[in-house]
């Protein structure tokens, strides 16, 4: 069993689901869209930039790699700007079952792009969770708004394509922290140009709202980078499989922190998730080699 690859992938998926209520209340708090996107990748940069004095980046590297460089920092602008942006107009909830369709989309571009093999129980499981998380995230179908599911829907595919090309950076050993430098680095410049042009920073506001605009932002740091790990220890289909935690925590954490409520039938959905995840990341023959 990769026990370092398994915690990747579970903390990446706690620290991700945390993002959006974090995320609601800082808007609540009045933070902007455009403070949200920009601190994100402002704030992941400086993060990462100590890191690189023990592992140096290469400019060759990036050279030889830059079409899927450039594909993963795309994707991780459309998961960036529609999660942040579907949390603005939409419960956390919807957003959260939108966005969680993106393992599935992983599952089926693993099958017939990458030749991954995936047996029946994974198979299963992965239908099993996907159930788990309608009851879990229980929307309210009655407060529908066309930009929110419109960005969620986005954030889905920039995550999907950001977890199949990383396998790709993987196969070619790009080290993560050259992976998430350059993408940070390059959408800091981006989005200074965009959020500039199109979004309204609404720097003055609190030492609370700044406070809670700053917390999903290394939230994001931390789950980005422990999911590069995740990846390329136990690979995109089993990550992918463990994330299924993420729209748990999210709405437990929508919960808590914006006073949303837990029905029933959401609680059955947390334990249907959960046995989920147990079951499919267990293998009744040896548990150790299905991680290892």
């Amino acid at each position: 069993m990769n026990i370092f690859g398994l915690i990747a992938a579970l903390s990446a998926g706690i620290f991700f689901g945390f993002i959006g209520p974090t995320t609601k209340l800082a808007y609540n708090l009045g933070a902007s869209i455009g403070l949200a996107i920009i601190l994100r990748y402002i704030v992941g940069t400086l993060l990462i930039i100590p890191a690189l004095f023990y592992k140096p980046p290469s400019i060759n590297i990036f050279k030889a790699n830059i079409f899927i460089l450039m594909l993963f920092t795309l994707s991780s602008i459309l998961l960036t700007t529609g999660l942040l942006s579907a949390v603005n107009f939409i419960d956390v909830s919807l957003t959260m079952l939108i966005f969680a369709t993106y393992p599935i989309v992983v599952l089926i571009f693993s099958i017939f792009i990458n030749k991954e093999k995936i047996n029946f129980r994974k198979k299963l499981f992965f239908f099993i969770a996907f159930i788990g998380i309608f009851f879990v995230l229980g929307p309210s179908f009655d407060r529908l708004n066309f930009q929110g599911i419109a960005a969620a829907i986005i954030a889905s595919i920039g995550a999907s394509t950001m977890i199949i090309t990383n396998q790709q950076m993987s196969n070619l050993k790009i080290d993560p922290i050259h992976i998430h430098f350059f993408t940070n680095s390059f959408n800091c410049i981006f989005f200074v140009l965009v959020i500039y042009i199109f979004f309204n920073l609404n720097l003055k506001i609190g030492i609370s709202a700044w406070t809670m605009v700053l917390i999903p932002t290394i939230f994001y740091t931390i789950a980005f980078f422990s999911q590069l790990i995740a990846i390329q220890k136990i690979g995109q289909s089993k990550t992918a499989l463990l994330l299924y935690v993420e729209p748990v925590v999210g709405i437990l954490g929508a919960t808590i922190i914006l006073s949303e409520k837990l029905t029933q039938y959401q609680v059955v959905g947390v334990c249907i998730v959960i046995m989920s995840l147990i079951i499919g990341s267990y293998n009744s023959k040896n548990f150790r080699n299905d991680f290892s």
